[in-house]
């Protein structure tokens, strides 16, 4: 079943002062003001579609994974894709070879994927290829499903298609977007934070907007700023924030943005400006 893909060629400018960018997409979009405070059970956008206010605040449009009553008491949730090639990754993307040799300018690509795939299953991930001479990535404007075989078809977002002939030889991975399968972050140590949520609800297989930079609360471990030189805001373990001393970035952790108010001894405080993006 070959899909569309459609390219829109315009920003929105919404009432809200916000501005709306959707990505190439085989989804037919919804032209409704995006609210950032109410998930949907339908799909309004893109996966990966991006909102920007004017005031710095940008949010990211994913579906999540399972229902938390967490995230929304401002934890963040995280990509809970196990990156392909892991032991049970291949439930979540493809690690392996393409079903038959592509030339320069190919939009779509056919991959031995063995896994089942509902449509779409890749939209808004990404094509890693390792053709020789040159490593690349691109973005994936959808995929076709895929029931008892063993290839998915996957259409490239890029016009100009493959900038290298691919072998079928040549290895190649093939990721779901990072904002398919949204959880609560609390996987000690070993997933990335994605946003912030900020409707009132998390429910499985639903869809909303994520903050990923401007002013947010974040809860914290404990507040901090109450002491000299803590402006660092480090993700916890538990979708909460850190200071750096507790969550040493020297030791992997990762930086989420900074502590937008100023304090003082003895009192601190848990708005944060984002920085995921």
């Amino acid at each position: 079943m070959a899909l569309t893909v459609r390219r829109p060629e315009h920003k929105l400018v919404l009432k809200s002062g916000a501005v709306l960018w959707m990505p190439a997409s085989t989804v037919v979009a919804s032209l409704s003001d995006p609210d950032i405070y109410a998930q949907s059970t339908s799909k309004l956008y893109p996966l990966g579609s991006k909102l920007e206010f004017a005031d710095g605040r940008v949010f990211r449009y994913g579906k999540f994974g399972e229902t938390s009553t967490t995230p929304p008491i401002a934890r963040f949730v995280a990509n809970a894709n196990l990156c392909p090639g892991a032991t049970g990754g291949s439930a979540y993307g493809y690690e392996g070879t393409i079903d038959a040799a592509l030339a320069v300018g190919a939009t779509t690509v056919v991959i031995n994927d063995t896994t089942d795939r509902v449509e779409n299953f890749y939209e808004d991930g990404m094509l890693a290829v390792y053709p020789s001479g040159h490593f690349v990535e691109y973005r994936i404007a959808g995929s076709e499903p895929a029931t008892s075989v063993d290839d998915v078809t996957i259409y490239l977002d890029d016009i100009n298609g493959l900038q290298t002939a691919l072998a079928i030889t040549d290895g190649i991975t093939a990721y779901p977007s990072m904002f398919s399968l949204m959880n609560y972050a609390d996987a000690v140590g070993y997933e990335t934070p994605i946003g912030m949520v900020l409707c009132n609800g998390m429910t499985s297989g639903s869809y909303a907007w994520v903050q990923r930079r401007g002013r947010a609360i974040v809860t914290p471990t404990a507040y901090f700023g109450d002491s000299t030189n803590e402006r660092l805001a480090m993700y916890w373990q538990d979708g909460t924030i850190a200071t750096a001393a507790s969550a040493d970035p020297s030791l992997g952790h990762m930086i989420i943005g900074y502590l937008s108010q100023r304090t003082q001894s003895g009192y601190g405080d848990l708005e944060v400006w984002l920085t995921l993006e």
